[in-house]
């Protein structure tokens, strides 16, 4: 497939500039560009003179409004997973030396690790090969290593079949609890969220009949504490699964709550829970940039593993607002020139504007929160996921679709309720966050 002819607004891609640069300086190459997490890849490393081209199967994506990548389209994995593997193979021949490949959403890194030796031709691959990466797509696998590795996890029943649900350990299970994917991808695509709450014993077989078919899950008891008891290990690993960068921080406040998406941040450095992290990387013999996720148990004091990602996560851009770039050192470890990260800057804090400000209006209306609280909480920001001076594009794009879905909800509620649509408009699908 073809390199984009134009930008979203009728805007040139200088396509033939970034070749030309690319000569010169290895290229990045970020596979899914949409929202904040490969917009912050993209500004990572264009703002330090990478050449960076920003692929995705969506014309609208915002990194293709940035100024610091060019644009190209590739075929959608999740939908023809030949076809994008192809789109990659003619993006390498064009290239004038291998790029080095970012992917940003699982989608896309699987396709990339189980074809590596098939895409090492044309590109560096900075992560590690399907026979780990096969392991950290299975949370069962992640749960058992973390178990063989001394990190502390929730209480957890593996269900396999329907007998597993009136099994003695069940049983005694405290509810709520949820279920989670062993295999998380399409269960995410299917019910639109990452979990399933069980409210009481009660409702279990009905929650389990409605996942019956999603292969092994696990039942999970709901660790006690607000988002803001929510850790994040970030890190780079090398091949060796040395730590070239490690990072640490907390979320403030996520949307929706308890089980949503960071809107706000901060960084925070915890030495014991980044030796954790390692840990568990290490007996999974993980190579690449990852996200290991913890809730801190009020019960207990202990950090609780929720989930690794794979890749760089939604607010990872806060690392680099913290002086440690992991896209950066993963770029210069794929080019055999090896750096360390220094030690994070505490106190930093990150926000996705737009997403917060909507989420806390509301939150400040039903008293979950106050303005003053609100206003308090926002000393020390220093980076959006999104909004950027130097970079003011994607932003703006952003904020005109956010804009786009408020005025079509706010026009619906005019509607005669008979006439109101049950389910949400193509504006909104197309312009609400990833």
């Amino acid at each position: 497939m073809s390199a984009l002819a134009r930008r979203p607004g009728d805007q040139p891609v200088d396509y033939r500039t970034f070749l030309d640069r690319a000569s010169s300086v290895a290229p990045a190459i970020v596979l899914q560009a949409s929202y904040a997490n490969g917009l912050g890849i993209i500004r990572d490393l264009g703002r330090l003179g990478v050449p960076v081209l920003a692929c995705d199967s969506n014309p609208r994506a915002l990194g293709f409004r940035s100024r610091y990548a060019a644009a190209r389209l590739l075929a959608d994995p999740a939908l023809d997973e030949e076809a994008f593997l192809r789109d990659l193979e003619a993006l390498g021949h064009q290239l004038p030396q291998p790029g080095v490949l970012f992917p940003t959403h699982d989608e896309y890194i699987w396709p990339v690790a189980r074809h590596a030796d098939r895409l090492r031709a044309w590109f560096h691959i900075p992560f590690s090969g399907w026979e780990t990466m096969q392991r950290l797509a299975d949370k069962e696998e992640q749960l058992r290593a973390a178990w063989r590795s001394g990190v502390a996890t929730p209480r957890t029943v593996f269900i396999k079949t329907e007998r597993d649900v009136t099994s003695p350990e069940v049983a005694s299970f405290i509810f709520p609890a949820i279920f989670k994917p062993a295999e998380s991808l399409a269960f995410k695509r299917r019910f639109k969220r990452p979990v399933l709450e069980i409210a009481t014993r009660e409702a279990l077989p009905t929650v389990y009949a409605r996942v019956a078919d999603c292969g092994t899950l696990m039942l999970q008891e709901i660790i006690p504490g607000g988002d803001d008891e929510l850790y994040t290990v970030g890190s780079y690993l090398d091949a060796q699964s040395q730590p070239l960068a490690l990072f640490t921080g907390r979320k403030l406040r996520q949307h929706p709550r308890q089980f949503g998406t960071a809107r706000f941040a901060e960084s925070l450095w915890l030495p014991d829970l980044a030796d954790a992290a390692v840990r568990l990387l290490t007996e999974l013999r993980f190579h690449g940039v990852s996200q290991v996720e913890f809730k801190r148990d009020p019960r207990d004091g202990r950090f609780k593993l929720m989930e690794v990602n794979a890749r760089h996560w939604l607010w990872h851009a806060l690392a680099t607002a913290s002086g440690v770039n992991l896209s950066w050192i993963a770029y210069r470890d794929a080019l055999a020139q090896p750096v360390r990260a220094p030690q994070q800057r505490d106190g930093q804090r990150w926000i996705l504007t737009v997403k917060d400000l909507l989420a806390s209006t509301k939150e400040i209306a039903h008293g979950e929160l106050s303005a003053r609280q609100w206003l308090t909480s926002l000393r020390g920001t220093r980076v959006d996921g999104v909004l950027a001076v130097d970079d003011p594009l994607p932003g703006a794009e952003a904020v005109w679709r956010v804009s786009r879905v408020i005025a079509h909800r706010a026009g619906r509620r005019w509607l005669p309720a008979a006439t109101r649509p049950t389910r949400a408009t193509t504006a909104e699908k197309e312009d609400v966050e990833l």
